[in-house]
């Protein structure tokens, strides 16, 4: 027998089914997969959700997911106890990523670009010219006209 792995498993509950019965369904899965022989790891309550497309029919459903700890020749049995459930419309097992080390930063590269010959200055950017006081006085004289 191969070592247990850890798994995921999502699923969609018909929104058909009551909310009183929804904690019921979500024992039901968990038992599931504890009869084949898994150890559960954590179960979220299933909660309401509008699905994206229609499945068979119905537009909202009840989104919960579980994680647990399994041999791999288990999951054929557990896939098969849930789709016996006839309020399951969908569901998926994943098995979980190992976590790994951290992940090494990644190295931006750098372009190198060559500057073009002379820089264009706006209007606004143009060096001032430096006036001192009396041709100050002179121009200001022309603009208003005196």
């Amino acid at each position: 027998m191969a070592d247990p792995k850890n798994y995921e498993l999502a699923y969609l509950l018909s929104s058909s089914v009551p909310d009183e019965e929804v904690l019921n369904w979500t024992n039901k899965l968990s038992r599931a997969v504890t009869d084949a022989g898994g150890i559960l790891r954590r179960n979220e309550e299933p909660y309401r959700h509008r699905l994206g497309y229609p499945i068979r029919k119905e537009t909202q459903a009840y989104f919960g997911w579980m994680t647990f700890t399994a041999v791999p020749e288990k999951l054929a049995e557990i896939k098969k106890s849930i789709k016996s459930f006839g309020a399951i419309l969908r569901s998926l097992i994943l098995e979980e990523e190992k976590e790994t080390a951290a992940a090494r930063p990644i190295r931006l590269r750098t372009i190198k670009t060559t500057p073009s010959a002379k820089p264009i200055l706006r209007e606004a950017e143009k060096p001032e010219e430096k006036l001192d006081l009396e041709a100050l006085d002179k121009k200001l004289e022309e603009i208003l006209g005196k």
